[in-house]
């Protein structure tokens, strides 16, 4: 079992420096990883009880990047 770490600042910095459409590309990636965490959670598969939270605070974290990079664009 893989052990599960939340996203660190270098890590948030580098996503704020790619495009959007990578960025968009992760997010469905984490996504479909967050749902199988919760089904997981809730079949008492998963041992990290953690996982499904940080999970969905990497992906909130990744739509705020987004939404501040369609901002961006939209005043330039």
């Amino acid at each position: 079992m893989i052990k599960y770490i939340n996203m660190k600042k270098n890590d948030l910095l580098k996503l704020r420096g790619r495009k959007l459409t990578e960025i968009e590309d992760i997010l469905k990636n984490k996504r479909l990883e967050f749902i199988r965490a919760k089904t997981n959670l809730k079949a008492k598969r998963e041992k990290n009880l953690k996982k499904a939270k940080l999970l969905s605070r990497e992906i909130s974290q990744m739509l705020t990047i987004i939404k501040e990079k369609k901002l961006i664009e939209k005043i330039k």
